[in-house]
């Protein structure tokens, strides 16, 4: 029996069959976002959650104009592709169909002709990798970004009232799905000062401003958390500014690719600007890096914060070298390097074959958490679950078990979402609770430990008659904390009723409630939970009630971070209280 097929033919075939795919101008375009779209979509679908992917998917459970450290657009986002599909594919949805859009814009503010030397330079870097699927604010800032330069070029040809109308709700957007998407704005009048002299541009500014009202509102009410959080509350025990300066660097060219992050730098730094919207390109990539550099003398700086310059960057980086040939060949192999270990990485997202340790690489958060929820689940044995001092565990348990649990933030710990969410903590008063945490020297009623196939070491007991304070308020009645070295002080002390029924901190005779205060100067604690004043028989009947509480200051003289927490029982302090300044003389 013979073949009939003609080889030379097939391969005839085969040929013009490619060249008809690529003779359209399109298909190569069509091409890259088919093929970062199924890879993203994939991925989405097959990688478990990371811990803030799980918060922020109780962002869109709970829809808001505002959250403790994120404006609400990941939410919003998250709830859409949500209703699609209940799993970590719709949790990740409307994030991979931005990144595909993404892609796109950037194309063609690029003007690309040259699609394998942008593929090289774009597709390289880890933060366009993780980036591409991951249900992060990063995603959508990115996608307005690229709307808001589009926009900002159309504006530059043609100023109208319809383009400033535009431009100012993108402006808005831009923000509404991560705060430091404002250095892009700002960078980029300082690119253009002129604007400051058009009527147009404040008729931006006005939309922007109007739409971002509601969440002004929101920060207004909640006593301003984000700012206190981000300026405050996150760096005051950060005193290692060399570490953080060395730490931001290598960070940068971690999230750029080691290999790629020089020529993106480079040539963005040299590239000679022709017009005003190039000029706002280079402004933005170096003004926010410059911004964060120089911000590490403050505190400690998180590598992605700086997500904003990538997308200029790109754009200079590409125009830059579309036409130096020569180097071409050098960008195609430490890309073609790059994307191999990119690929070997995304596999590695979704099954961890390598078990390394911990020490080496932790990506602990993204394997067994479902098996997790149900081991927990079943120890907890239909009682609610209350964690200590983990975010990132209650909202794994809530999205893997679909039962609900919250979070308890010590003294010693910052405030999460779950402060504010204070439903979660009011229905547990007086029920028994599973009360677990991920710290050895944590206290549990009938304390014991299990072990998860994740690695995870949990520790939990078991609580008859639940009662905290943790959503309690507290201020220091006085404007100014200005005393004598080793003296006793009395502070006035005003506790906040949360509810409109009065609060009751008798309600378990076996445990008495107190205030408590700490003192931490440049990073560690002078003094902590120190008792002072006897709250046990105190009932709060409306908005609040006033109180004294007598402190011994620290023997040294010196500037102090200074708190009132409420403790009850065996549970350690909350966080009730701001901090504030003392000076100690």
């Amino acid at each position: 029996m013979t073949c009939c097929c003609n080889p030379g033919k097939i391969n005839l075939t085969i040929q013009q069959n490619i060249h008809k795919l690529f003779k359209g101008s399109n298909a190569p375009l069509l091409l890259i976002l088919g093929i970062w779209f199924i890879i993203n979509l994939l991925q989405a679908a097959l990688t478990g959650l990371f811990d803030d992917e799980a918060l922020f998917w109780m962002y869109g459970q709970r829809l808001s104009w505002g959250y403790y450290e994120h404006p609400p657009m990941v939410g919003l986002l998250i709830r859409g592709g949500y209703e699609i599909f209940q799993n970590e594919l719709g949790v990740r949805l409307l994030f991979v169909v931005a990144s595909t859009v993404s892609i796109f814009l950037l194309l063609k503010l690029a003007h690309v002709t040259n699609y394998l030397l942008f593929a090289s330079l774009c597709f390289s870097p880890l933060i366009m990798q993780v980036g591409g699927f991951m249900a992060a604010p990063d995603i959508p800032m990115i996608f307005f970004i690229l709307l808001f330069f589009l926009v900002y070029k159309k504006y530059l040809e043609k100023d109208s009232f319809i383009i400033s109308v535009l431009w100012g709700f993108i402006m808005a957007a831009m923000i509404y799905s991560k705060y430091n998407a404002i250095l892009v704005i700002l960078f980029t009048i300082l690119s253009n000062l002129n604007l400051l002299k058009k009527r147009s541009f404040y008729v931006a500014a006005g939309v922007a401003l109007l739409f971002f009202v509601p969440h002004i509102l929101w920060s207004v009410y909640n006593d301003n958390p984000t700012i206190y959080y981000h300026l405050i509350e996150r760096n005051y025990r950060q005193t290692h500014h060399l570490r953080y300066l060395i730490e931001f660097i290598g960070g940068q060219f971690g999230i750029y690719g080691p290999l790629m992050a020089p020529f993106f730098f480079w040539f963005t730094l040299t590239f000679k600007t022709n017009n005003l919207f190039e000029r706002s390109l280079k402004f933005s990539v170096i003004g926010i890096l410059l911004f964060f550099l120089i911000y590490t003398l403050r505190g400690q700086v998180e590598p992605n914060w700086t997500v904003p310059a990538f997308v200029p960057m790109i754009i200079l980086t590409y125009k830059s070298l579309v036409n130096r040939k020569k180097l071409h060949k050098i960008i195609y192999y430490l890309a073609a390097i790059s994307i191999v270990l990119m690929i070997f990485f995304r596999f590695y997202l979704i099954n961890d074959f390598l078990k390394l340790p911990r020490k080496v690489v932790n990506l602990s958060e993204l394997y067994n958490w479902k098996e997790w929820a149900k081991d927990i689940e079943k120890l907890a044995d239909g009682r609610p679950v209350v964690f200590f001092n983990s975010y990132q565990r209650a909202s794994k348990y809530t999205f893997y078990s679909g039962k609900q649990a919250t979070t308890l933030e010590d003294f010693n710990s910052h405030r999460t979402q779950f402060y504010y969410w204070t439903d979660l903590e009011k229905n547990l008063q007086g029920k028994k609770v599973f009360v677990a945490g991920f710290s050895s020297f944590l206290y549990f009623p009938d304390k014991r430990e299990y072990l998860g196939k994740n690695g995870v070491t949990t520790y939990y007991g078991e609580e008859n008659n639940f009662q905290s304070f943790y959503r309690v308020p507290l201020k220091t009645m006085l404007s100014k904390l200005t005393f004598p070295a080793n003296s006793e002080v009395i502070l006035p002390v005003r506790i906040f009723n949360p509810d409109e029924k009065p609060l009751h901190f008798n309600q378990d005779s076996s445990r008495h409630s107190q205030l408590v205060y700490h003192f931490i100067q440049q990073g560690p604690y002078v003094a902590e939970e120190v008792p002072s004043t006897d709250i046990t028989n105190m009932v709060i009947q409306g908005r609040y009630s006033d109180t004294i509480m007598m402190i011994k200051t620290p023997s040294q003289p010196g500037r102090y971070h200074f708190w009132v927490s409420i403790k009850t029982g065996w549970m350690r302090a909350g966080h009730n209280e701001n901090h504030q300044i003392m000076d100690v003389y």
